[in-house]
Formats: C-alpha cells, sequence, structure tokens
C-alpha cells in the first residue's frame, strides 16, 4: 500500500505494514519523531523542499526571552529537554556551549540549567543565552536542539529513508537493522548534546547503527552542522561486524568527529567510494574548544574523515575498500586515522583517493 499524506496529516493513524511506502508532502515539516514501521519505505511527493522531521523547539518570539542581567536572557518558553545546540536565521550554527552560567560573555553563548538530564524533566531548570538585545529581536529565527526522543528516526530491518530531511535532533536516524537503505536524505545541525557534564563531552551523529546491520546502503545524502560524525557503526561489547555496508557519492561536509567512523569491529565486503569530504574538525563542535577537542580519547585529536578505533582484533573475513574518494581540509585531524590493531587496519584497503587541503564546493 502507497499512503501520500498532505501537510498537516497524521502518519501515525495509518496500519502500516512490512511493504508498505510512507510519502510526506513536499514543503511538509513534522516535528516529531518518526516512528518507523520495519520493513516500510518512508519518501516525499510532489514538489519543492524535501520533507523536514524535525526535532527543534522553537523560541523566536521575542516574548520568549526575559532579560536576566547584562546582555543575559533567560527562556520562559517551554523546553522539552537539555538544550545542545541552538541554529539562529534556519541553518546558522553558531551558538557556543558554556559550561557555566557565569561564562557567558559573547553573543551566541548559552548555558543550560538542565545540561546532562537527558530524557529527565526539565523542571525550573533554565535556558539562558547571551544575546546584545532580546534575542527574539535580534534574531529572524531561534530553534533549540533538545535531547528531545534521541533520534529523529528509528532504524529497523528492512526500513528506507529517501528524499527526506533530518533536521536538530540529538541523532539523526539510529538503531538496528538488516537490509537499511538510506538515499538522497539530507542532514543538518545535528547534535552536541550533553553526554557526560562532568568530563565535559558531547555527542551526537546523523547517522548511527548501534550491535548489528548488514547489507546497508547510504548514498546520493548531504551532511551540514554534524558536532559528532556523519556516519558510525559502533556499539557494546555485543557489537557484530557489519556485512555490506555500502556508503557512497555522499557530500559530508563541517563535522567534528568523522565523515565516517567505524568502531568496535572491521566490517566485512563493505565500501566507502565516490564521497566529497571537508572541513573535519570545524563547525560548532569546535566552538569555545582548544583543540584537540574534550571527547572521550582526549588528548587525541578529533576532526578526521575516517576515524577508526577501539578496535583490538581483526575481523575474520574482514574488507574494508576505500576508493574514489575525494578528501579535503581537516584542519585539526587527518584524512584517515585509525587508533587499532595492526592487523585490523590491513583489511582496509585503499584505492585511487584524492587529497586536497583546499575548500572543495
Amino acid at each position: 500500500m502507497i499512503y501520500r499524506l498532505e501537510k498537516g496529516d497524521n502518519y501515525r493513524a495509518l496500519p502500516l505494514e512490512d511493504g508498505d511506502t510512507v510519502l510526506f508532502q513536499r514543503g511538509s515539516v513534522i516535528h516529531d519523531l518518526l516512528d518507523t514501521v520495519p520493513g516500510v519505505h518512508y519518501g516525499a511527493w510532489g514538489e519543492g523542499d524535501a520533507p523536514v522531521i524535525s526535532g527543534t523547539d522553537d523560541v523566536s518570539e521575542p516574548s520568549s526571552w526575559k532579560e536576566a542581567g547584562e546582555n543575559v536572557w533567560k527562556c520562559v518558553k517551554a523546553i522539552r529537554a537539555d538544550v545542545g545546540n541552538l541554529v539562529f536565521n534556519g541553518t546558522e550554527c553558531k551558538a557556543t556551549l558554556r559550561w557555566e552560567k557565569s561564562d557567558l560573555s559573547g553573543e551566541g553563548d548559552f548555558f543550560d540549567e538542565s545540561f546532562g538530564r537527558g530524557f529527565g524533566e526539565r523542571g525550573e531548570d533554565a535556558l539562558y543565552l547571551f544575546s546584545e538585545g532580546n534575542p527574539g529581536e535580534k534574531y529572524e529565527k531561534i530553534e533549540t536542539v533538545p535531547f528531545g526522543n534521541r533520534k529523529l528516526a528509528e532504524i529497523r530491518d528492512g526500513v528506507t529513508f529517501e528524499d527526506l530531511t533530518f533536521f536538530g535532533g540529538l541523532h539523526g536516524v539510529q538503531g538496528a537493522g538488516d537490509n537499511v537503505t538510506i538515499r538522497r536524505c539530507h542532514f543538518k545541525a545535528i547534535g552536541g548534546n550533553v553526554w557526560n557534564k562532568e568530563r565535559r563531552i558531547r555527542f551526537g551523529n546523523g547517522i548511527e547503527f548501534w550491535d548489528r546491520g548488514d547489507h546497508i546502503t547510504v548514498e546520493d545524502c548531504d551532511f551540514k552542522d554534524i558536532y559528532d560524525s556523519c556516519v558510525t557503526y559502533q556499539g557494546s561489547k555485543n557489537c557484530l561486524p557489519t556485512h555490506g555496508f555500502i556508503c557512497r557519492r555522499n557530500h559530508f561536509d563541517t563535522y567534528g568527529m568523522a565523515a565516517f567512523e567505524y568502531r568496535d569491529k572491521m566490517p566485512v565486503d563493505s565500501t566507502f567510494e565516490d564521497n566529497i569530504c571537508e572541513n573535519a574538525g570545524c563547525g560548532f563542535a569546535l566552538l569555545g574548544e582548544t583543540p584537540p577537542r574534550n571527547s572521550e580519547i582526549w588528548p587525541q585529536p578529533m576532526g578526521h574523515h575516517l576515524f577508526f578505533w577501539r578496535m583490538p582484533l581483526p575481523t575474520p573475513g574482514g574488507r574494508l575498500s576505500v576508493k574514489n574518494n575525494l578528501f579535503g581540509p581537516a584542519p585539526n585531524g587527518a584524512a584517515v586515522y585509525a587508533v587499532i590493531a595492526k592487523e585490523a587496519e590491513e583489511q582496509i584497503i585503499y584505492e585511487n583517493n584524492r587529497y586536497t587541503g583546499k575548500t572543495l564546493l
């Protein structure tokens, strides 16, 4: 069954089954978790911009802000969870997280009393923003990126995402599943939420596969302003190696950790090919930071195009082909950075990649 939804239609009311297709009207904005069903294709119909799955809260109105000190403003509008980032004017990720309220000193600095709570209730905790004048008057639009549902959409077996925009969530799409396709999707302003307040570590990935996933295709997508990794395959101590992970013809631009991060297990029969990668270790992940950026592996550097770590052993039959990619600037890192066993690193095959320190597009 193919369902074509118009703006405002409630997809949750659909009796979805494996093999169904849900198409959102172009120009739609869904401020909700995309609650997926295994085997369902999620896409777009009509003309115009790709449908947006958004995790943001809009705090643009001047009445959303109350003066709380010299150039310090308190958000008085209800927010769902702890805020990891602010997006100004629809696209600008220029807000700097400050770990103490007393450190608010420059335009766009913000502090949230709920840092580190995650799913917890905010209670009376407040969000503060440094602004020379009421933020609602200074900026055309202000959106918070709260911890929220942890992801904008769940990865499940057999799911396809095509022609969608995932905007302003802790993770874009996250989960576990075999036979997954993510094609012509856009990932923007993802992550920055607090993972560990005491260690002052934040996180957030565009696409995150956790523990398992075979026969995966990520192609013709673009990524912009991702706090950690644009695409990552990782997991717990039970993580299984992925088989047949194809990542091709994507454009990765401005990310704090990596374009692609492989962790825990080397993949089998997988490829990273024909991608454009630029501005690793750049963007809002570096605001307020002194390189090397704070992370789980500090003081080792963050901000690489390909990042391999926490692999003490090779994978039986492991093989990752890295070919025909164009690697641009990585001012605080490298095109490829591997902190893994030598035997695992030998399972990576490089062919016909180009490297430049110049902006590519």
